[in-house]
Formats: C-alpha cells, sequence, structure tokens
C-alpha cells in the first residue's frame, strides 16, 4: 500500500507542467498527504504569487503548492488549516503539522531563514524514522 501511495504521488509530480513539483488539485489529492513521511504545504494567493518560495531543493520531502484563491479546496485550506496570512508555508509528518511558516503584513518570507529550518526539520523527521 505504502509503495502505491508513493507511486501515485510520484506520477501526480511527473505529470505537473508547474512551478512546484505540484500544485494540489482538489480535495482527494490533500487526504493523500497524511500517508506520506513529509510534506510541504506552500499556501498562497494567486496575486501573491511572486513571494513564493522556491523549494526546489529540498531532499526526503514532497512538496506542493496550493492557493486559497482556488474555487474547489482555497477555502476549505484556509478554514482547515487556519491560514491568516499568505504565504504560509506548513510542514507534516505523516499528516500532522510540525512547523510553520507565516508571512507578516509584508506578504513576504524571508528565504534564507526558512529554507534552513525547513532542512533541519526534514533532518529531524528523518532521525526519528530512524529511531
Amino acid at each position: 500500500m505504502k509503495y502505491g501511495i508513493t507511486y501515485l504521488v510520484g506520477i501526480c509530480l511527473w505529470l505537473s507542467p508547474l512551478y512546484a513539483q505540484s500544485s494540489l488539485k482538489d480535495l482527494q489529492q490533500i487526504q493523500l498527504l497524511s500517508q506520506e513521511e513529509c510534506i510541504i504545504v506552500q499556501v498562497n494567493a494567486d496575486w501573491n504569487f511572486s513571494a513564493s518560495l522556491d523549494l526546489n531543493g529540498l531532499n526526503n520531502c514532497v512538496w506542493f503548492n496550493a492557493s486559497i484563491d482556488d474555487k474547489e479546496y482555497g477555502a476549505i485550506i484556509a478554514n482547515e488549516w487556519k491560514v491568516v496570512s499568505v504565504p504560509t508555508i506548513i510542514m507534516f509528518e505523516y499528516g500532522k503539522e510540525v512547523k510553520r511558516f507565516e508571512a507578516g503584513l509584508s506578504f513576504n518570507l524571508d528565504k534564507n531563514k526558512i529554507i534552513k529550518e525547513i532542512k533541519d526539520e526534514i533532518d529531524e523527521i528523518q532521525l526519528r524514522k530512524f529511531q
């Protein structure tokens, strides 16, 4: 089962022509996120896309972009994950939130600081995996 879900996520990532590894496309895909060891979701708004961080250099973690402007799941994500500003980056370990980064009034995030903290958290997740 685990390999089947990994394969499905891999296919979704491979087929995505977008900026991130993938953009969330529907609610079913959001529900599948709880099956993965490490997931990062960058929640933003279409009007603030330029403030999104490039997370391409991350290893051992699957990541997605999600827009609160999406008609199918935007309001659900904003409500369920309590997104109060954009961009917001949320890290999940097997569906449980482990870290969150939120933009302030500038609607921007400190890229270098956040990338370092994300990498540190990924390392922690990997350590927990082998304990």
